[in-house]
């Protein structure tokens, strides 16, 4: 019969299906056993229905060959004994097949999906701890598609595999045993007919595999492309632009189309060819079998048996034939997983990393240099200090390297040259826990959750009470407004706190960072979507926030940064100007140029 081509994979793919294996799937080899037992029964059941056919043929033959019409009476008891015996053993195997079936279904089930989930779950993980730079490179699309359209297409190739591949599999051999047993000569036919699939099974599989690749690719780019659609509604509408979206989405799903359309009509050659064979393979046997029966090698009843046997046999074969379209989509999805699985995690913490200690935070930077993966270089060597309870101010034209200060203190990113310190010890030797859990972050991209205001103010710190993230929140001036929503703190602010404006969602985001109380502040255009009376009020906030702790601000509107100690003008990743508000507005350098143009 025909095999799939699992045997003659190549290495790379042989080598996937270890690994799969051998860290997903091995863990419930005892789930996979027991299912492994109820498809031997279900074989067996299947390979049995040819002998109780192969009897009740003889049998009926014998009687109407060795009965006369005056032995019609004990014919008659013979034929009642008969079926007495074969209708409830007929009946009997079909309930222990069809039992076994559910059975071996419902465990191999459960191990597919519980794979697919842990596979979910170490993408997320991985993702989770993944560098922020590197996080960054790709769209989010990408890693949408990687936890949908790749797993969905990961999960069906393992419940084919497991529910049809060993089960179908089991049922070939013991379905070809039973034609052996038989009758020999007739399925020694059967077997020399079916291996004329194999070469054209295989090319198809090529292209199978090179086409699903493509075809996962494209719905990555769609992800990528609704998402990019959807978050700039408001600017489409606006501008205008609803027929070019429409084109530009039309263009993908058009693209798609064709290759699914590729991917199906390659998938659909394979039952035509393994129909042509089983028909091939009917005539043989039956030319062959009439010859045997008459010259008495052979009964009616192996004639049926061997032909009951192929035909159960062959939507079998035709199963494993298509399996392999599945297989090769699958380990084409698979391989993209495990790409991510593979990233490198170079932010990682040393062996015995000691938690870092910290109540009053003085932070140098030391001759600190950070270029990106591409080569861009964002800081060429800067240095400067921030003593306990300072403010230290960070300016200068876009693309100065203001944020990469801001990321690089709790370790979103590693320096790529110097040291960054805190009351002496490097961010780098101790563990990230410590490190971030004594910095609070109030950035311009705010990121707020579809759960209740409570939450989001909670997140700061999963261990307030509601009163303390009561205080928070009016710490920010967002306690009024908060209480005017339909259910208070309870309100549910939907996807990226999209029922609140900008300053709502800004002064969420401030006062979850209130309510972790760390001694080091990152305030990174903190009041930006703030207008007058409320970022009068949330500056009063941060002001008394500030007191006993060291903080970094950077902000493009020059008046809130007047009142900083310490004021470092970056331009192309070089600090150009460090001092006060005063001094220098009076060095009248880069500083006085830019609040100039403010100002006019």
């Amino acid at each position: 019969m025909a095999k799939s081509n699992l045997l003659k994979l190549p290495t790379r793919d042989k080598d996937l299906i270890a690994r799969l294996w051998r860290d997903y799937v091995r863990r419930y080899l005892g789930t996979l056993l027991l299912a492994f037992v109820f498809m031997i029964i279900v074989a067996a059941a299947t390979a049995a229905y040819t002998w109780l056919l192969k009897i009740i043929v003889d049998s009926m033959g014998a009687n109407a060959l060795g009965n006369s019409i005056s032995e019609s009476s004990d014919a008659l008891a013979k034929t009642r004994h008969f079926v007495r015996l074969i209708v409830p053993a007929v009946i009997g195997l079909t309930f222990v097949s069809g039992l076994s079936l559910f059975t071996a279904s419902i465990l191999s089930n459960k191990v597919a999906l519980n794979v697919v989930g842990d596979l979910q779950k170490s993408m997320f993980g991985q993702l989770q701890r993944m560098d922020y730079a590197k996080l960054r490179t790709k769209p989010v699309g990408n890693y949408v598609a990687h936890f949908t359209n790749d797993v969905n297409v990961v999960a069906a190739g393992l419940l084919r595999s497991m529910n049809n591949l060993v089960r179908d599999l089991l049922t070939l051999i013991f379905l070809i045993g039973a034609m052996f047993y038989h009758n020999w000569q007739l399925s020694l036919i059967i077997l020399l007919v079916y291996p004329l699939a194999f070469w054209p099974i295989i090319q198809i599989s090529k292209r199978i595999r090179g086409t699903s690749t493509d075809a996962q690719n494209q719905m990555g780019t769609i992800n990528i492309l609704l998402n990019e659609s959807l978050s700039g509604a408001r600017m489409v509408r606006a501008y205008g632009l609803e027929p070019y979206e429409e084109k530009r989405l039309g263009s993908a799903f058009t693209e798609r189309v064709r290759l699914y359309l590729k991917l199906v009509t390659n998938q659909a050659r394979v039952d035509p060819i393994l129909e042509v064979l089983t028909g091939i393979a009917i005539a043989g046997v039956l030319a062959f079998g009439v010859y045997q029966m008459a010259d008495g090698s052979a009964s009616a009843g192996q004639l049926v048996a061997v032909l009951t046997a192929l035909g159960l046999a062959a939507p079998k074969a035709r199963a494993l034939g298509t399996l392999n379209n599945v297989v090769q989509e699958g380990l084409s999805a698979l391989k993209r997983i495990f790409s991510i699985l593979d990233t490198d995690i170079d932010i990682i913490e040393k062996n015995n990393a000691p938690a870092l200690a910290v109540t009053n935070a003085h932070i140098k930077i030391n001759n600190v240099s950070f270029s990106y993966e591409d080569g861009t270089q964002a800081l060429d060597a800067i240095s400067f200090e921030a003593k306990s309870g300072q403010t230290i101010a960070l300016v200068g034209p876009s693309g100065g390297g203001k944020s990469t200060v801001i990321n690089l203190i709790p370790r979103l990113y590693d320096v790529s040259a110097g040291s960054i310190t805190i009351n002496g010890q490097d961010v780098r030797d101790v563990t990230l826990k410590s490190l971030r859990g004594n910095i609070a972050l109030v950035s311009q991209d705010i990121i707020l959750f579809d759960d209740t205001i409570a939450a989001n103010i909670g997140f700061g710190d999963q261990s307030a009470s509601q009163s303390d993230i009561e205080a928070a929140a009016n710490a920010a001036a967002a306690h009024d407004f908060i209480m005017d929503m339909p259910n208070g703190y309870q309100t549910r602010i939907g996807e990226d706190g999209g029922k609140l404006s900008g300053g709502q969602r800004q002064r969420i985001s401030l006062a979850r960072a209130m309510l972790r109380d760390a001694p080091i502040l990152l305030l990174d255009e903190a009041t930006s979507a703030l207008d007058a009376e409320s970022e009068s009020k949330v500056q009063m906030a941060l002001d008394t926030l500030s007191k006993g702790r060291t903080v970094f601000v950077i902000a493009h509107r020059l008046s809130t940064v007047r009142k900083a100690d310490k004021i470092i003008v970056l331009d192309k990743g070089k600090i150009v100007e460090t001092g006060t508000h005063e001094s220098l507005m009076k060095a009248k350098g880069l500083y006085a140029k830019l609040r100039a143009l403010q100002f006019k």
